[in-house]
Parts: C-alpha cells; sequence; structure tokens
C-alpha cells in the first residue's frame, strides 16, 4: 500500500519561520470612533478619540490609513457631569465624576458626507435587541420596587410543605418521628418519670 503524499497547509509552514523573519502585522491600541455631526458641513467631520491623543496623531492616522487629506485640527476635552448613579441605575454610593471625553473636529480636504441611517435594521436583528434590553428594564424595575425581596416568604416552599403534611395526615401509621424510630422518645420519658436516664433498648444495642 503507497500513501499518497499530503500537502503541508500554510498555517503549518508559518510554524517554522522563526518570528524575525514573519510578516509583521502591528494593530493600533486605541479606538477612534466617527461621530455623526447633521449640524456640520460637509467639510468638517468629528471623531472621538483617546485622552492621550494629539492632533498630530489624528493627522496622522487618517492620511496613512484611510489616505484622507486634513487641512487643521481642533481639539476640546469634555467633562462628564458629576453623578452617583452605578451601573444598575440606582442612585446609591459617593458622587464621582466619569472619566471625560476629547473630541477633534477635523477640516478635510474634500467633502464627506455622513450615509444616511437605515431604516430597515432587521439584518441587525434589533428586534431581539429591543426585547433583550426592554426585559433587563422590566427585571431591574422589580428588583428596584422590592428591595427586601429575599425577606419575603417563599410561597413556593411554604405550598409544597402543606401538601406533605396533609399527605402524612392521611396515612400516620406509615410515619414515623425519628425520636420514635431512634428509641429518643422513650428515654426522654422515662427520665421524665423517674429522673434516671434509663438503658437503651435492646434492638439499639445490636
Amino acid at each position: 500500500m503507497v500513501r499518497r503524499a499530503v500537502a503541508i497547509p500554510k498555517a503549518a509552514k508559518n510554524a517554522f519561520v522563526p518570528p524575525a523573519q514573519r510578516k509583521q502585522v502591528f494593530l493600533p491600541e486605541f479606538v477612534i470612533a466617527l461621530v455623526r455631526t447633521p449640524f456640520l458641513s460637509p467639510r468638517y467631520a468629528q471623531f472621538r478619540v483617546p485622552l492621550n491623543f494629539n492632533k498630530l496623531d489624528l493627522r496622522d492616522y487618517l492620511q496613512n490609513l484611510y489616505g484622507v487629506g486634513v487641512v487643521s485640527v481642533r481639539s476640546y476635552i469634555e467633562q462628564q457631569p458629576i453623578t452617583r448613579m452605578t451601573r444598575d441605575g440606582r442612585n446609591v454610593g459617593a458622587w464621582r465624576r466619569p472619566q471625560a471625553q476629547k473630541r477633534m473636529t477635523v477640516e478635510l480636504r474634500e467633502p464627506f458626507v455622513y450615509p444616511e441611517e437605515p431604516k430597515d435594521l432587521s439584518p441587525w436583528e434589533k428586534s431581539s435587541w429591543d426585547a433583550s434590553e426592554k426585559w433587563q428594564k422590566k427585571m431591574q424595575k422589580q428588583m428596584q420596587d422590592k428591595p427586601h425581596k429575599a425577606e419575603e416568604p417563599d410561597t413556593d416552599v411554604r405550598k409544597a410543605f402543606e401538601e406533605q403534611a396533609k399527605e402524612i395526615k392521611k396515612n400516620p401509621a406509615e410515619w414515623r418521628s425519628s425520636s420514635k424510630v431512634l428509641g429518643w422518645d422513650f428515654a426522654h420519658k422515662e427520665f421524665t418519670r423517674t429522673g434516671k436516664s434509663s438503658a437503651a433498648p435492646k434492638w439499639m444495642a445490636k
């Protein structure tokens, strides 16, 4: 039997290449967001950038990565309002100021028009997103309306105990308490009557 030669996949071939000879891919460690600004002219575009970003960084980023010519850049830092709102939407805890946001407005060499918002959002499963968000808000409201819910009695457990007690009352001969089964009830009555602990039953000594 002769085995056929199997070609080595490209991923396996790259494993034998030293790291210094491989193709180096450098990804940025920051996130830049283009903000929709209908009040600005097509010659301007606004971006939300990290706080340690400067004007030269944004200009080089747009020119080298997207080939967009930049005429000038204006930047400002937007301070967030002081709040004590937590992630679960409750006004608890100490007052704090969220981290500030830095925005940069760029004057472009060529005009840019932001694309229109899509009317049909079914490819992005917006209905499922809205249903999930509605359910989360409903659960948060229930927890806020009942802060002492853990202290309330569990009606399901109480109902189960009630049904179990009714079944035991129907057949009392089939059920005996642990004290009677182990002889503790006999020893307790004997101690109460004589004041002395009696010997255990013979069946317990076996």
